[in-house]
C-alpha cells in the first residue's frame, strides 16, 4: 500500500470520527465488493457516497471535514515508516483471522499499527490480565507462568499497563520468549525509554507490538477496555492473575468468555489477593494453584489445550469464506 492509500486509511479510521461499525461497513462496500481504493473513495463527491454506500448526510458531513486533513495524514504516513511502525487493515491477508472471527463489526479494528514480526501471531496465544496494583503473589505467579509458557513457545499477550501486564512482559522475555504488547493507546505515546526497551526485543524477533489507536491517541478508560477485547481475541487461552469484582480485568474476563476464550484463574490462599478470581473460578472451573513446587504439572496440561485448539481454529478459520467479509458470520 502506498502512502497515498495509507493516508486515506487514517482519514476513514480516525480523521472522520466515525463509528467502527459505520467505517467498517464503508469498507465492505466500496472496497470489498467494489474493489475500489480508498484514495478513489475521497476523489469521489457526496452523491457518489449517497447512492453506492448509503451514507446519510451528517456521515457525508463528517467525511468531507476529514477531507481536509489528508495532507496531515500524508505526513504522519511518513513518520510512521520513518519509525519502522507498519500499517495492517482489516483486508490485508496477514489481518489476525483469530481476531476477526472474536469480535463484531461493531468492535473490529479497521486498522492496526504494529512493530516487529507478525508470524508470533501464528504460535499458540496465551494472555495473561490482571490488576494494575497486584499483589506481590500474583506479580510472582504471572512472572513465573510467563516464563514456562514462552519457554515452552507459546506466545504470551498483555496489555502494557503496569502490574500484571509488565510481569506477563519479563516473565516471557526473561527466557528470550515471544511476547506481544497491544497498547491502550498510540504508539507514538510511549516514552522514548519504553520504546528503547522493546526496540531490543522487536529487533531481534521476540516481541510484537501492536496498537488499534490513532499513533497520537492518549490513554483513556474507554481505549484500555477496547484494547482488552483484542488482547483476549488473539489468544486460545485467557490466564487471570488477579481480579476484583469490578474493573477493567473483571469486564475483561468476562467478555473473553463471551468471546468463547478457555479462562484460567489464578488459585491462591494469599489473603491478598483480590475476590474476583474466586468469581471467575466459579464460572470458568479451570483454577492453576499458586504457590507450586510443580509448575509443569499445573502448566502442561495448560499448553496442550492452547495447541490442541490453535489446531481446530486454524482448520475452521482457513476453510471460513465469511471471514474475508469482515467477520459477517459475527455481526
Amino acid at each position: 500500500m502506498n502512502l497515498q492509500e495509507q493516508s486515506c486509511w487514517l482519514l476513514l479510521a480516525f480523521e472522520s470520527k466515525l463509528g467502527t461499525r459505520v467505517v467498517n461497513d464503508i469498507l465492505v462496500i466500496w472496497c470489498k465488493q467494489l474493489g475500489r481504493t480508498l484514495q478513489e473513495f475521497f476523489e469521489t463527491d457526496a452523491q457518489e457516497w449517497k447512492a453506492v454506500c448509503h451514507l446519510k448526510d451528517d456521515i457525508i458531513q463528517q467525511l468531507e471535514q476529514a477531507k481536509e486533513k489528508l495532507v496531515a495524514q500524508a505526513f504522519l504516513a511518513e513518520q510512521l515508516e520513518h519509525d519502522a511502525i507498519h500499517m495492517m487493515t482489516v483486508l490485508d491477508p496477514e489481518y489476525p483471522k483469530l481476531l476477526k472471527s472474536a469480535l463484531t463489526r461493531s468492535q473490529i479494528p479497521s486498522v492496526l499499527f504494529y512493530a516487529g514480526d507478525l508470524d508470533i501471531l501464528k504460535r499458540q496465544t496465551i494472555a495473561i490480565i490482571g490488576s494494575r496494583n497486584a499483589s506481590k503473589t500474583s506479580l510472582a505467579f504471572t512472572r513465573a507462568t510467563a516464563s514456562y509458557l514462552a519457554d515452552y513457545g507459546a506466545n504470551v499477550i498483555s496489555g502494557h499497563a503496569r502490574g500484571v501486564d509488565r510481569a506477563a512482559y519479563e516473565g516471557a522475555t526473561s527466557v528470550n520468549g515471544c511476547t506481544t504488547v497491544v497498547l491502550p493507546h498510540g504508539v507514538h505515546k510511549l516514552s522514548k525509554v519504553q520504546m528503547r526497551d522493546l526496540r531490543a526485543g522487536i529487533e531481534a524477533g521476540r516481541v510484537l507490538l501492536l496498537s488499534q489507536f490513532h499513533p497520537d491517541a492518549s490513554w483513556l478508560v474507554s481505549r484500555a477496555m477496547e484494547r482488552n477485547l483484542v488482547v483476549t481475541g488473539l489468544a486460545q487461552v485467557v490466564i487471570v492473575a488477579e481480579s476484583d469484582c469490578k474493573g477493567g480485568t473483571w469486564e475483561g474476563a468476562n467478555k473473553a468468555l463471551k468471546q468463547g476464550r478457555r479462562l484460567y484463574v489464578c488459585h491462591t490462599e494469599s489473603p491478598d489477593v483480590l475476590p474476583g478470581n474466586k468469581l471467575l473460578l466459579e464460572k470458568s472451573n479451570r483454577p492453576l494453584i499458586w504457590p507450586t513446587d510443580n509448575l509443569a504439572a499445573v502448566l502442561a496440561p495448560l499448553l496442550q489445550e492452547s495447541n490442541n485448539l490453535r489446531e481446530k481454529q486454524n482448520s475452521s478459520l482457513n476453510s471460513s469464506t465469511q471471514l474475508s467479509l469482515l467477520a459477517v458470520s459475527n455481526e
